[in-house]
């Protein structure tokens, strides 16, 4: 979350609008999502990919961070549409027990960890170019209620001071030699230490929580936190380029299904 965090207050599309870059990703993430999945996932997450490390110049190393924690449900889902349970059918050229697979079936698993792939992909583009603030304010310029946006604002900034709690605590029990494997049952020590940390932290959370809204309450604020927005100017050649972009992935695309 640091990662992308820093990688997006740090990116050079950070002077585009918030607007143009939405047009892209989430442009995007429909042509994945509509579009026939080959061979449009591949092309689209081909173009996620390229725009993330070329235009964007987002370090492979931060990318990869981003997309280590979604591929694995990525993966759990895909496995799961790709295999039957129960009575395998007739057709079935892989049988396991009560797990079977069949063509359609890998196909439609195929196809789900193709288009999640893309969709993700795009999705991180707009996160690692885009700060969350950034995001909000957009939000917030486009009508959606103001209670909403400060929710997510202070959600947002809660967790990175949880963050910094949980490693201070987590660096507290090693010193204490409580993640040690030492005593004839280490797991259980581990999942004891484990347990009282994650009950430390969501006591001090609800502290922290209870004292932001006595703060809030202590300076008389019951509305809006208003941010003064950053203006930014409209780029033609950036949505030039989204238009190019998504033009010719449809265009192969709608190609690639007609002369198959």
């Amino acid at each position: 979350m640091i990662a992308l965090d820093d990688a997006a207050w740090g990116a050079p599309w950070r002077h585009i609008r918030v607007s143009e870059k939405l047009l892209l990703s989430m442009g995007l993430v429909l042509t994945a999502l509509i579009a026939p999945a080959w061979p449009a996932a591949p092309l689209v997450a081909l173009a996620s990919v390229v725009a993330t490390l070329g235009p964007a110049r987002i370090p492979i190393r931060t990318l990869a961070t981003g997309f280590a924690a979604p591929l694995v449900f990525i993966l759990i889902g895909s496995i799961s549409v790709a295999f039957i349970v129960g009575r395998a059918p007739a057709e079935a050229w892989f049988r396991f027990g009560p797990l079977s697979l069949t063509t359609a079936s890998a196909l439609n698993g195929l196809q789900l960890f193709a288009r999640s792939t893309a969709g993700t992909l795009a999705i991180l583009l707009l996160a690692t170019t885009t700060p969350m603030v950034d995001l909000l304010g957009w939000a917030r310029q486009r009508g959606v209620p103001g209670p909403l946006v400060e929710v997510a604002s202070l959600i947002y900034r809660l967790l990175f001071v949880l963050l910094d709690t949980a490693l201070a605590m987590h660096v507290a029990q090693v010193a204490r030699l409580g993640d040690a494997p030492a005593g004839p049952k280490p797991f259980k020590r581990r999942m004891n230490t484990a347990a009282n940390t994650m009950g430390t932290l969501l006591v001090r959370s609800w502290d922290r929580a209870a004292r932001l809204t006595d703060g809030l309450a202590a300076r008389g604020i019951d509305g809006d936190l208003i941010t003064l927005p950053r203006r930014m100017p409209a780029s033609p050649r950036f949505l030039a380029a989204v238009g190019a972009l998504l033009g010719g992935i449809w265009l192969l695309t709608i190609g690639w299904t007609v002369l198959s």
